[in-house]
């Protein structure tokens, strides 16, 4: 029991759930961190997420200075993952748009993530994929008061992805 009378939480099973998701995270992004850093991996999450933007709105999207924007936006040019054109609006904006080589790489990251959680969702029995399910949705409503923008964008699930 806590202080308040309340029921503790099961810390030790959430613990080792979330130690499980972050492995599973955690491969499912290694190959892509092997052609790009987790910051340019942000990026691109945000460009094939949300189609193209402005590198200022990056820059504050990702709490980053715009001259970090665009080196990492520089590398991501030169690796073949986006392209940069002057705006049509303003000739002192830069828009960045994901290439179809960003798109494969976030999605395969996705797929790969997918399986990893689908596979061990099918080593359970039935009746406890329902009670994950239950207690998942219930964690990622609590969790969800705050906004979650940098899990969000390692993960792809902006925009209900």
């Amino acid at each position: 029991m806590s202080d308040d009378g309340e029921q503790a939480p099961p810390r030790n099973a959430v613990l080792a759930a979330s130690t499980a998701g972050l492995g599973i995270v955690l491969r499912s992004l290694a190959p892509a961190l092997e052609q790009v850093t987790l910051q340019q991996y942000r990026i691109l999450v945000l460009l094939v997420t949300r189609g193209p933007m402005r590198a200022s709105d990056l820059a504050t999207e990702l709490g980053l200075l715009p001259s970090g924007i665009t080196r990492m936006v520089d590398r991501l040019v030169r690796a073949d993952f986006v392209e940069k054109r002057t705006s049509r609006h303003s000739g002192r904006e830069v828009v960045v748009t994901a290439l179809p080589s960003a798109t494969l790489l976030v999605e395969d990251v996705l797929a790969r993530r997918d399986a990893e959680f689908r596979a061990v969702l099918r080593r359970m029995p039935p009746e406890d994929r329902a009670l994950v399910d239950r207690a998942a949705a219930a964690f990622t409503r609590a969790s969800t008061a705050e906004p979650l923008t940098d899990a969000e964008l390692l993960l792809a699930v902006t925009n209900g992805r």
